[in-house]
């Protein structure tokens, strides 16, 4: 449809089959449409009985999945579903985190709004970093050492002497069991140390790609400005000096 200025408002290239159906669902289904729906069925009503609010309904359904075509409704739709996907993926993540404690979500929060604010400044930076799913890998070594302290705790090895030698006089059957706890408790405590190192190592690593993002880029060319400046004043001076000898 030409415009006042002559252009043209074409839509976008047309997508493939999955994705038009996508977003013709999308924008059928949206609050704009659902409520442009409720407005138009009722003065529909009103005007025409039921017959009136159907075709109304069916104006505003048909609008929105000729509007799905253009480039801008896409943008909006697809920014939609991105909203949903990371509601969805944020609430899953405190979903796991809820056994763990009050302290590591605290952290978990501190480490995304700093995951964000990278996405913000440095879009292409976070997905090559794959920010999203270093968040994932935190959070799994949050809970797997949670698990792995809750089993110590439950199954009483912190009562367990320090080593078999301290465990006196027992019949050799309970010297094996003993000694099999042992073993498993000095294996879940060296795992639980790896888990701390990587959960340790997660945050500094979220935290350096945050200092790089928020410090400026150094520019060559703004640290000779001054450099330049001085040179054209020498020049300057020595043209003078040389017409006034």
């Amino acid at each position: 449809m030409p415009t006042a200025t002559g252009l043209v408002v074409a839509p976008a290239r047309a997508p493939d089959g999955r994705a038009r159906t996508r977003y013709i669902a999308g924008a059928v289904g949206s609050p704009v449409c659902a409520s442009l729906a409720v407005v138009a069925g009722c003065a529909g009503l009103g005007y025409a009985g039921a017959i009136g609010a159907v075709v109304a309904v069916a104006a505003v359904c048909g609008f929105a999945v000729h509007a799905a075509r253009y480039r801008r409704v896409t943008r909006y739709l697809e920014g939609q579903a991105r909203g949903k996907a990371n509601a969805r993926r944020e609430h899953l993540r405190l979903q796991q985190l809820r056994v763990v404690g009050l302290g590591r979500v605290e952290h978990y929060n501190e480490l995304s709004v700093l995951v964000e604010q990278i996405e913000r400044i440095d879009p292409a930076l976070a997905a090559r970093f794959e920010l999203q799913g270093l968040l994932d890998h935190f959070i799994r070594a949050a809970v797997d050492h949670h698990r792995f302290s809750d089993a110590l705790r439950l199954s009483g090895a912190g009562a367990l002497p320090a080593s078999l030698a301290l465990a006196g006089p027992r019949s050799r059957r309970r010297r094996d069991l003993l000694q099999r706890r042992l073993a498993h408790r000095d294996a879940c405590t060296q795992r639980m140390a790896e888990l701390a190192d990587e959960i340790d190592a997660t945050d500094d690593l979220i935290r350096l790609v945050a200092q790089r993002v928020a410090c400026p880029s150094q520019e060559p060319e703004r640290d000779r400005e001054i450099d330049r400046r001085l040179g054209e004043l020498d020049e300057v001076d020595a043209a003078l000096h040389q017409l006034s000898a």
